[in-house]
């Protein structure tokens, strides 16, 4: 039977996909290179899909519970009162925090985060770390946190994952009046409240503090879907 050259290199593509496909990548060692209290360098040994040996290095939290479990949880708080939920109309603020980040030299601006304790759930540990860095106090019975799969956050760096939570904080409860952070020794933060649509975006673009990636990103997202809508 008679093949046209171009249904062969179709053919060629599909058992090479084929074979790819039935030998997956590995890991098969990690060899520490340093380590100090809070990180850890890596040598990775793993197999590609052609079968080849490679090595990879990688940073990882000395802190780290497991594969399978997230290392920290990045917090989207939503500010407006209980009454309001339901009303799209009304306005919705969000929490931002500004720190200073050694790595970059620069100040940054965040959506609030923090490491999950050993025996914490992303929603305890969401709710722990909005109180401590912000002061605010979140819902936790009446409005359910909302928490995403686990998130990559550099993967050709670390195997650093989070879990995104989205946190409901009512404005009318007591505790939310006059917020006090709860910052740990050495923890010097700035908590900036905006509204969550146009101040969100004055404060990335006119703003001097680096935007890390993810909040950026979800600032992108909601002007997108704004435009597209």
């Amino acid at each position: 039977m008679y093949l046209p050259p171009s249904a062969l290199t179709i053919l060629a593509f599909a058992m090479s996909s084929s074979s790819s496909s039935s030998n997956p990548p590995r890991i098969d060692s990690r060899e520490t290179v340093a380590s100090t209290r809070w990180l850890s360098l890596q040598t990775l040994s793993y197999t590609d899909q052609e079968g080849k040996s490679r090595k990879w290095d990688v940073a990882t939290r000395t802190t780290k519970q497991s594969p399978d479990k997230a290392d920290a949880v990045v917090i989207i708080p939503l500010l407006r009162h209980r009454n309001d939920a339901k009303d799209s109309s009304r306005q919705v603020d969000t929490l931002l925090v500004e720190q200073y980040r050694p790595p970059v030299g620069k100040l940054t601006v965040e959506f609030p985060a923090g490491l999950i304790d050993g025996g914490e759930t992303p929603e305890d540990a969401a709710l722990r770390e909005l109180r401590e860095e912000t002061g605010y106090v979140g819902e936790k019975c009446r409005v359910v946190p909302q928490v995403s799969r686990q998130v990559n956050m550099s993967p050709g760096l670390t195997d650093e994952t989070v879990h995104a939570v989205v946190v409901e904080v009512d404005l009318g409860n007591p505790y939310n009046q006059k917020p006090k952070a709860e910052l740990d020794d050495g923890e010097h933060v700035t908590v900036k409240r905006v509204e969550l649509n146009a101040g969100l975006k004055q404060v990335l673009e006119e703003g001097t503090s680096q935007p890390i990636m993810g909040l950026y990103l979800f600032a992108l997202g909601l002007e997108l879907g704004s435009s597209l809508l």
